[in-house]
């Protein structure tokens, strides 16, 4: 095309919460620290402005209930025009924040008239062509965007044909064209994130984030791409694929000595859909970490899949400095599990699992789903009962949500289960936004109460100082919770002893 081409600005809009920001948790923006460092590495000169981090004590109510932090629209402005871009890149994670991204696109068509305004992320990458109707953006990254990215910026300055392009919806003269994905990226092969560029000193000490933390100065890093499991509430395929690709030990290591010498940083947060995939590659990895005595600790926040984990595994990565394992098992029924979530697990090695932790003195959790297609009321307490028989009482529980691009969206939306209220901005892990034979969503919802209030009562009886002591601090925060508390108590603490 002959553009000049040479400073690109990567945005990471603000976002919508819950005023209790319950359904945000705010991380350094590593999607766009890897692109940058990619483009950088390319010969273009990238810029990261991150709306939400930098702008994350910027709370303004938009409607009951909802708060939108970040930068303030006339901020943003300012920063795209001081920066003067060519190219400006608008990442959108969530379906449910598209309406920022949106926002972000109009301020810079206003701001910078003559810059090419392109989009990428999960969301658009589920949902293109409802993405693309709309004419702010010039064009659409689809997945893992590092290589399709460069080969975009080369085709808009002439330095390629268009048939280099790849993984894009680009909008030329009125007209979409979709260039298909051609490659998967070797993790090896990129730079790393361009940590310089990310704001870091914004989230060091930062109280909120995906978990809770133990050192002040963290990071997440991303160790693998890729998911060869095919779980219908999912839709990460779409974004790193079905092939599980590992970076290897010795690059995953030059990672961590960098951001621990640049950075003073002590702890790191696992955020691979799949860490522990390969067990002999996680293993070497979490040797190698302690033959060097890099002397981190960390955890696995994003969770790591129990069909592939054992407790040699789990050893090693007590030892190399993990506190805390999520097990992402999402039902504690077997046919459920098999049949309408299809995740590879069987429940029997998950016990021993747990024990291990529990023996290694390391955290150990669980991921429920509950109010799949096909989950009967009487699954959700064999889920209860399940973590409760192992002692864990206070799960991750998700409410089945049908993002765009999963299996789960397209059964809800061929067999009518979709709210009638249903709407792409309320999506998220507690929105209730499906409703289906077996378990309407109101009836989800109570039960969804009574169940996190039976374990309450588990851990209670199994523990009762330490049961008392969480309550007491709860109280603290709301006094009206007792009240709360007892008359949920009396009419679930029969529904969970089956099998208990």
């Amino acid at each position: 095309m002959g553009r000049v081409i040479k400073k690109i600005i990567f945005i990471s809009p603000p976002a919508y919460a819950s005023e209790e920001l319950s359904d945000l948790t705010p991380l350094p923006p590593m999607g766009m620290g890897y692109l940058a460092a990619a483009v950088r590495e390319a010969g273009y000169q990238p810029q990261i402005l991150d709306s939400l981090g930098r702008g994350w004590n910027n709370r303004v109510t938009v409607r009951e209930g909802v708060l939108r932090l970040g930068l303030s629209d006339e901020e943003i402005s300012q920063e795209i025009d001081r920066f003067k871009p060519d190219v400006i890149a608008i990442s959108n994670l969530f379906s449910k924040q598209f309406g920022n991204a949106l926002n972000v696109a109009r301020i810079a068509r206003q701001t910078a008239p003559g810059a090419f305004i392109v989009i990428g992320g999960a969301a658009p990458t589920a949902d293109p062509d409802r993405v693309m109707s709309h004419v702010e953006f010039d064009a659409l990254v689809v997945g893992e965007g590092e290589i399709p990215l460069v080969s975009l910026l080369d085709y808009l300055s002439g330095k390629s044909p268009s048939s280099r392009l790849e993984a894009v919806y680009l909008r030329e003269n009125g007209k979409i064209t979709q260039y298909p994905r051609m490659t998967w990226i070797e993790p090896d092969k990129l730079p790393f994130p361009a940590f310089d560029l990310m704001s870091l000193e914004t989230y060091f000490g930062m109280a909120t984030s995906h978990g809770s933390r133990r050192h002040p100065r963290w990071l997440p890093i991303i160790t693998s791409r890729g998911c060869p499991a095919k779980c219908t509430f999912c839709s990460a395929h779409k974004v790193w694929g079905r092939k599980f690709r590992a970076r290897s030990v010795e690059n995953v290591i030059a990672e961590m000595k960098f951001t621990k010498e640049n950075y003073g940083v002590k702890e790191l947060m696992f955020e691979d859909d799949n860490t522990t995939l390969d067990t002999s590659r996680a293993k070497e990895l979490f040797g190698e970490m302690i033959r060097q005595k890099l002397d981190f600790s960390w955890d696995t926040p994003n969770g790591v899949a129990a069909f592939a984990l054992d407790t040699d595994t789990l050893s090693l990565m007590k030892e190399a400095g993990c506190y805390q394992v999520n097990l992402a098992i999402e039902s504690g029924n077997q046919e459920h599990l098999l049949k309408n979530i299809r995740k590879p697990l069987k429940l029997h090695k998950v016990p021993p699992l747990v024990a291990h932790c529990k023996k290694l003195g390391l955290g150990v959790s669980t991921f429920l789903v509950f109010g799949m297609p096909g989950e009967t009321e009487e699954m959700i307490w064999d889920s209860a009962r399940f973590v409760a028989s192992m002692g864990l009482y206070r799960p991750h529980i998700s409410i089945a949500t049908p993002y765009p691009g999963t299996e789960l969206f397209e059964i809800c939306k061929s067999k009518g289960y979709l709210q009638e209220d249903f709407s792409y901005d309320d999506l998220h892990i507690r929105s209730y936004a499906i409703t289906t034979p077996e378990l309407p969503a109101e009836r989800l919802r109570v039960v969804m109460d009574d169940v996190i209030s039976w374990l309450r009562y588990q851990e209670f009886k199994s523990n009762p100082a330490k049961a008392l002591m969480a309550q007491a601090m709860a109280t603290l925060r709301d006094p009206a919770r007792v009240g709360r508390v007892i008359k949920k108590l009396s009419r679930v603490i029969g529904k969970g002893s089956k099998g208990a």
